[in-house]
């Protein structure tokens, strides 16, 4: 029956042609994160300024992440963007995990339950400028949907930091191609 959801997700992803960026193969679990690294320094919020198409995110503008400590030692995930054809903004609740160094498993209050949870990679931050996150599901065993995000504690940050961010991405591999540029003006 998994396989039947994953294969309808997968479906859905192509036809869209606009959700993460697919690859063949097995998600590559070798990339380096940050180690060492501080969750409390990272807490706060993270305005997005390129990402690779997510199809949650599709049509929004003005998009940045919160995230805070939770008294059991989670952090709670609030993302929030503005819709550009209604105007209307657009919220979700969630809650992340640390499973690793720099390695957060993060779910959504009102996802479907066959989703799960999403890995969140922190490829590198300085914290107060720029970080780099990624992730990257593995469909049906012979596919996978990557999302990389540049985000910056900065809603027009300076543009060393987004260069500095985007030569993270080629150190590892990964394309900036797919980057797309996220509309910070009008908030």
């Amino acid at each position: 029956m998994k396989s039947l959801k994953q294969i309808i997700i997968l479906i859905c992803l192509i036809e869209l042609g606009l959700a993460q960026v697919l690859n063949q193969g097995m998600c590559n679990r070798n990339i380096p994160t940050v180690q060492n690294f501080d969750a409390n320094r990272y807490l706060g919020r993270w305005y997005e300024q390129q990402k690779y198409p997510f199809i949650f995110e599709l049509g929004g503008k003005c998009i940045y992440a919160e995230y805070g400590m939770q008294k059991n030692g989670d952090i709670s995930v609030y993302n929030y963007n503005v819709n550009e054809l209604t105007g209307r903004p657009n919220d979700i609740l969630g809650n992340a995990k640390l499973v690793g160094p720099a390695k957060l498993k993060v779910r959504f209050n009102n996802m479907p339950a066959f989703i799960g949870a999403a890995d969140y990679w922190v490829l590198d931050t300085d914290y107060v400028n720029y970080a780099v996150v990624y992730s990257c599901t593995d469909v049906l065993g012979f596919v996978n949907a990557q999302v990389v995000w540049i985000l910056t504690r900065q809603r027009n940050p300076s543009p060393q930091y987004i260069e500095k961010a985007r030569s993270v991405i080629k150190q590892n591999g990964l394309s900036l191609k797919p980057l797309q540029r996220t509309n910070q003006q009008g908030c």
